[in-house]
């Protein structure tokens, strides 16, 4: 009838699937064989989806709320990211991180360098809930000390991604443990032991790897010659106390007295620019202009300035702006039925309980992939299997652990991700370098795949534990 309003149509499976290939295409093709950033591509893909959802009459204001309804839930993480930059401008100009990696020099070994690295991460970012906020501090220090002892730089940032996402993925206090039950109606500590059984396995066999490459590159191979120039230039530069290592444990303090995120950053920043005024005899001007534009050091030793000169509010823009597109995309793609279509499609080939746990690890997986974001891949494979695992009458731990096990896991690995960005970003090597040794990453969701393959650990309803099919 004339004058009726057109009624959007869900985007269909194959079209959906081509508009997917279309993102890794671009994304692939640009960053790994043009060297560009991520940028550009996922902008692309973004503006692809939008044209295929416009030809299936879906309006560009529905489109745009997709958009901003998936930025959205990042906002919070994206106030961390830049609230990281200005801690590590404030703790490098307050000697804090010279400070760590001073010490760290002289305690540890070549050998166990991988596997403290890993234990390390672990540590801190179970007990901060967030991989990021790891990476940017006691990663930093650990990563300036790998390349004293020396290291290569991909194997010793493999090894700190490993280990500052294990505690993202295990932490009480991180957000994609607490969004994995919560998209699942599962309990976070029913969660967090459930994780175990394929976490543990993982963590294990990532600790003998890593220990095997720490005697093959750290067997008393390291540069004594380059860790004693290193330490006397830190002395030169900086004023060395062991107090200055007050306000990483002071941020481990607000942990336990679980003040949130944003707030303890912004508090140990606080201290880093009080450490930079009255121990180091920073001026207002220099703490001002470090927090904005990174902290600078010219020492006249490049590895030395490479592990100094770094941090800021605006060296974070590249990772929020990266964070922002990958979103984009996510929501046109969600909005417009794209994500739905292939779901489906994967759902209706779902037949057992064994195949229903692995359908949803690869379908989380695939999603990260494409989207680049955990949050994304997290609540899509979330609300698509939740319905599948009530009517196989499984826990719903053993959906929130699924997601976790791969949703959460790979998204320091995937190049266009936010996580991945933020690491380049801080440690100088990007995820095409570092991704292949990242190994928890890979094998957490193998492990998983093998479990439910074995029909193992898949309690039911009214059961503690299922142990077969």
């Amino acid at each position: 009838m004339k004058g009726e309003k057109k009624t959007a149509k869900p985007v269909g499976f194959w079209l959906s699937v081509l508009t997917f290939l279309v993102l890794i295409g671009l994304v692939v093709s640009m960053t790994a064989g043009l060297k560009t950033a991520p940028h550009v591509p996922l902008l692309m893909a973004a503006a692809f989806a939008a044209v295929v959802g416009a030809f299936h009459r879906f309006s560009w204001k529905e489109m745009m709320e997709g958009m901003t309804g998936a930025i959205s839930t990042a906002l919070p993480a994206l106030l961390i990211i830049m609230s990281i930059g200005i801690l590590i401008a404030a703790w490098m100009a307050g000697g804090v991180i010279p400070t760590m990696v001073y010490y760290g020099l002289q305690i540890i070994s070549p050998r166990f360098f991988l596997v403290t690295a890993l234990l390390l991460c672990s540590l801190v970012s179970l007990a901060i809930g967030s991989s990021l906020s790891t990476i940017g501090t006691v990663g930093v220090a650990l990563f300036g000390i790998g390349s004293a002892l020396g290291i290569p730089p991909a194997i010793t940032a493999g090894a700190i991604v490993s280990g500052a996402y294990f505690g993202d993925k295990m932490s009480p206090l991180s957000d994609t443990t607490n969004l994995a039950p919560s998209v699942s109606d599962a309990n976070v500590f029913d969660h967090i032991r459930h994780m175990m059984v394929t976490t543990t396995p993982t963590y294990l066999i990532c600790i003998v790897i890593y220990g095997i490459i720490g005697f093959a590159y750290g067997g008393g191979t390291a540069d004594t010659a380059q860790i004693e120039a290193t330490l006397r230039i830190l002395r030169e530069t900086f004023v060395i106390h062991p107090l200055l290592l007050l306000p990483p444990l002071l941020v481990l303090v607000m942990v336990i007295f679980r003040i949130p995120a944003l707030p303890g950053l912004m508090g140990a920043a606080v201290l880093g620019m009080l450490a930079a005024v009255l121990v180091q005899g920073a001026s207002i001007t220099e703490i001002l202009q470090g927090i904005m534009n990174g902290f600078t050091a010219s020492t006249g030793v490049e590895a030395v300035d490479t592990l100094l000169n770094r941090g800021g509010l605006l060296s974070m823009m590249k990772t929020v702006a990266l964070a922002i597109v990958a979103l984009s995309f996510a929501g046109v793609f969600e909005c417009t039925g794209m994500a739905s279509s292939i779901l489906k499609k994967v759902v209706s080939h779902v037949k057992t309980e064994r195949g229903l746990v692995i359908a949803t690890i690869l379908t989380a997986w695939g999603i990260l992939l494409g989207t680049g974001q955990q949050y994304v891949a997290i609540i899509m494979a979330g609300r698509l299997f939740r319905p599948l695992y009530q009517e196989y009458n499984l826990k719903p731990q053993n959906l929130s652990r699924a997601l976790e096990d791969a949703g959460t896991v790979f998204g320091g690995i995937v190049p266009y991700s936010t996580g991945a960005g933020f690491t380049e970003g801080m440690l100088g090597v990007s995820a095409w370098q570092y991704g292949p040794f990242t190994f928890f990453g890979w094998i957490n969701p193998l492990v998983a795949i093998l479990i439910a393959a074995l029909g193992k650990s898949m309690p039911h309803l009214g059961q503690k534990e299922k142990g077969g099919t």
